[in-house]
């Protein structure tokens, strides 16, 4: 009795402590590290660098903060800046992503990683490859071909002249012109949102609302599916609204109050019901996830052979 009386409680004490240790050491593998150091991360283009920062941006948000330090250099066209560019690389190591178009300069850069031994990847050639070997067709290796000059461009600056003077109820006269309306109250993204789409090629206009003031006639003669209501959860709205008037040194009033905001947020929904407009939430979303929704909820293509970042 004394010897099955010593061994139970030591095997209780087995049984409990193991499954609590196994647990604690789960937690800490699945845990997101940070980042030990910053690690400095080139991104080498021979034009603007707009499409390869824009990649190279979209792959690092899936590292913890800080994993990289990005070096843009753009622009790289002759032999002597693309030396110039290397020589500072070897002055300060680093990863190098490159999306040049010149082979020449391709291969420079690879011998040059290669023998400092130094990691690079080329973000364009593995998939430019893919496409000629697809379609059979040889590439026309034109760096301006990206930006091109063309009648898609001048379509692209007279929207954006056209948002520029019918921003925040503006040109109300002629609004029914406009490829895209947006209306909100204070503080929903109407503006950024706005130039976003015209660098797209849209013309549009904005529309302000407050819920003291009557909506201007013009919004009730917007062309069906053309309309687009801009919502926002009204603690988020609160929250931006404090810290605007925290920024202007305003003191707190009605604006930021937040009874007030949910009263102009249930005004405004109940708005664009009676207009039959679409609503598009932009609580915590960035202006190019509003603006795609609202082209798919428009049924407005994206233009395509566009880069805008």
């Amino acid at each position: 009795m004394s010897k099955a009386n010593k061994s139970k409680p030591a095997k209780r004490v087995r049984k409990t402590s193991k499954p609590k240790l196994a647990a604690k050491k789960s937690i800490v593998v699945k845990a997101v590290k940070p980042a030990a150091q910053s690690h400095r991360l080139y991104v080498l283009s021979d034009s603007t660098g707009n499409l390869p920062r824009h990649m190279v941006t979209t792959f690092v948000t899936q590292f913890p903060d800080r994993t990289f330090d990005l070096v843009p250099m753009s622009f790289l066209q002759s032999d002597k800046q693309v030396n110039d560019a290397l020589a500072v690389i070897k002055q300060e190591p680093g990863i190098v992503m490159h999306a040049m178009i010149s082979p020449m300069h391709k291969a420079q850069i690879e011998q040059f990683c290669l023998a400092a031994g130094l990691h690079v990847c080329d973000l364009t050639g593995r998939f430019v490859e893919f496409l000629v070997a697809a379609s059979g067709v040889n590439v026309k290796g034109d760096r301006s071909a990206l930006h091109p000059v063309n009648t898609q461009y001048f379509g692209r600056i007279e929207a954006m002249e056209f948002t520029l003077t019918h921003d925040d109820g503006l040109g109300l006269d002629s609004i029914e012109q406009a490829d895209i309306v947006l209306a909100g109250v204070s503080r929903t993204s109407k503006t950024p949102t706005s130039i976003y789409l015209a660098q797209l090629g849209y013309k549009v206009a904005n529309i302000a609302l407050a819920v003291e003031v009557q909506p201007p006639e013009e919004i009730r003669r917007i062309k069906p599916g053309h309309g687009v209501g801009l919502m926002i959860n009204p603690s988020r709205l609160v929250d931006i609204r404090h810290r605007r008037q925290q920024s202007w040194q305003m003191t707190p009033d009605i604006y930021s109050a937040r009874e007030h905001v949910e009263k102009e947020i249930a005004w405004s929904r109940r708005l664009f019901s009676q207009l039959g407009w679409p609503t598009v939430d932009v609580t915590n979303t960035a202006i190019e996830e509003t603006a795609g929704r609202i082209l798919k909820i428009l049924s407005f293509p994206t233009p395509g052979g566009l880069t805008v970042s």
